[in-house]
């Protein structure tokens, strides 16, 4: 096995993959619609009946096809981690969310791989229980917020991890070590 990264970039959809993509992800964001009313979190016996009606299977297959149609665009990934996120379901969340910021770094995107995406990550990774994860992502969210415009919500994010993460070495955790970096 080779011990290379992938520097592939994914190739960028032909007008007609790029429709087809489209109307894929607006049937999926169709079903979505049902259980994520915009601006509010579903309620839980929502959300079990989005699931149990086996929406989500079907949601999953549609972006599926789209991101194989369109695999540049960082849209659909970040969008499905969004709803995945307000389902409850984090750790799917975290792996399209991983994806979308990958495809807008590879792109020079920063609306979609900038600090801002970073937190976004991090927030979802706390929701995950993924905290080293979620730790990485302000690490990198630090590094590049240029003018610390984003210092007091990386902070913010850093004691929820710290009040999360049960650490039996605290004073040695990746969190106080990221604390100890300069902003």
């Amino acid at each position: 096995m080779s011990k290379e990264a992938n520097t592939r970039q994914p190739a960028a959809a032909d007008p007609e993959a790029a429709t087809k993509a489209e109307a894929l992800v607006g049937e999926a964001d169709e079903l979505l619609a049902d259980a994520l009313a915009p601006g509010r979190w579903p309620e839980a016996e929502t959300a079990e009946r989005f699931l149990s009606e086996g929406k989500l299977d079907r949601v999953l297959a549609l972006y599926g096809q789209a991101m194989r149609l369109d695999p540049s665009e960082p849209a659909y990934p970040w969008n499905l981690a969004a709803a995945m996120n307000r389902l409850g379901l984090n750790d799917l969340a975290l792996g399209f969310m991983t994806r979308a910021i990958h495809l807008a770094a590879a792109k020079g995107e920063r609306e979609w791989s900038g600090p801002d995406a970073q937190l976004a990550l991090a927030e979802v990774a706390i929701d995950a229980g993924e905290y080293d994860l979620a730790l990485t992502a302000l690490a990198h969210a630090r590094a590049e917020d240029e003018r610390s415009r984003r210092e007091e919500q990386i902070e913010d994010l850093l004691k929820e991890v710290r009040s999360e993460q049960r650490d039996p070495q605290p004073h040695a955790s990746l969190a106080s070590l990221l604390e100890q970096l300069p902003a």
